[in-house]
C-alpha cells in the first residue's frame, strides 16, 4: 500500500479511499478542493499499485491505513471518505479506529455495493471481476475499448457511459495485471460484506450517498436495518460515483459540509 497526500500535515485530516482498480491518486480529482483546508491522504489500495502487494480484505486494508496513521502520528481525522468498493474499507478503517483509539470526525460512503452474496453468486462475480480485470493487460486503446463494451460496466453506469469515458481513458493509460488473490479481495470485499456494530452517536456521524440509478444503491435496505441512525442521501442524473468526478469541486464542497454537521 501506497500513499498519496496534499495539504498542511498540521490541519486535521481527510481520507479518501478509491474504488476498484482505481488508484490513491484518483480521488486527488476532487481532493485538490480539500487541500487548501485539510491534509488529504489517499492510499492505494494493496492490488491496485506496482508495489507487488495483493488485496485480501477490507479488514486488511484498514489495519494498513490505521498503521500508516499512527506511525505518521495523525489523531485529528475529520473524515473518512470512500467511493464503490473503497466506501467498505472506509467501514472496516472506521472500526479499526476505533479499537485502536484514533478519533474520527465523520465518514461518508459514496456509491457503496454494502452486498452479502451467498456462496454461489460470489463465484459468480467472481468470473465477472476475472473478464473485467483481464481488460486491462491489454494495449491502453484496446484496453478502452473493450472496458467501453463490458457488459457488467455498462450494466454499472447504466446510460452515462460518456459521462464515464474520461476516467476510464485514464485508468487504461497503462497496461495492469490484476491477480486472482486480488480479484478474489475484491469480491470478498464487495460480495461479503460485514456490517461492523457502532452505537447510535457514531451512525449519526455517517453519511451513505447513492446515485438514484446505480445498482449499489440495492443495498440501502440492509445499512438501514443494521445503522438506523445514519444519514441517507440519494442524487439524480448521475452514474455510479459519477457526482464527484464530473463536478468535483461541488463534490469536495459536499464534503466540507458534512464536516461541518452542515445538511447537504
Amino acid at each position: 500500500m501506497t500513499f498519496e497526500t496534499m495539504g498542511n500535515k498540521e490541519n486535521p485530516a481527510v481520507i479518501l479511499i478509491h474504488g476498484m482498480l482505481m488508484s490513491g491518486e484518483d480521488p486527488l480529482v476532487f481532493g485538490k478542493f480539500l487541500a487548501d483546508e485539510y491534509y488529504v491522504i489517499s492510499p492505494t489500495l494493496d492490488g491496485h499499485g506496482d508495489d507487488g502487494s495483493e488485496l485480501e480484505s477490507a479488514k486488511q486494508e484498514a489495519r494498513n491505513i490505521v498503521d500508516y496513521l499512527i506511525s505518521a502520528k495523525i489523531s485529528d481525522i475529520a473524515l473518512i471518505q470512500g467511493s464503490s468498493m473503497g466506501a467498505e474499507v472506509v467501514l472496516a478503517v472506521r472500526s479499526e479506529c476505533k479499537a485502536r483509539g484514533l478519533n474520527v470526525g465523520h465518514c461518508f460512503f459514496d456509491g457503496g455495493p454494502f452486498f452479502n452474496f451467498n456462496p454461489i453468486k460470489r463465484f459468480f462475480m467472481t468470473l465477472v471481476f476475472r473478464r473485467l480485470t483481464k481488460i486491462f493487460e491489454n494495449e491502453p486503446d484496446k484496453a478502452f475499448e473493450k472496458l467501453t463494451k463490458n457488459r457488467f460496466l455498462k450494466f454499472v453506469v447504466k446510460d452515462k457511459m460518456k459521462d464515464v469515458e474520461p476516467l476510464i481513458k485514464k485508468l487504461t493509460e497503462k497496461r495492469r495485471i490484476y491477480s486472482k488473490k486480488t480479484v478474489a479481495g475484491m469480491v470478498k470485499t464487495c460480495y461479503n460484506c460485514l456490517l461492523p456494530e457502532f452505537t447510535k452517536k457514531e451512525q449519526q456521524s455517517f453519511v451513505f450517498f447513492f446515485s438514484l440509478e446505480e445498482p449499489a444503491r440495492q443495498s440501502k435496505a440492509r445499512l438501514k436495518k443494521a445503522y438506523p441512525y445514519s444519514i441517507y442521501r440519494d442524487i439524480k442524473g448521475y452514474s455510479h460515483c459519477g457526482f464527484q468526478f464530473t463536478r468535483p469541486e461541488a463534490y469536495a464542497n459536499t464534503l466540507k459540509k458534512v464536516i461541518l454537521g452542515e445538511k447537504i
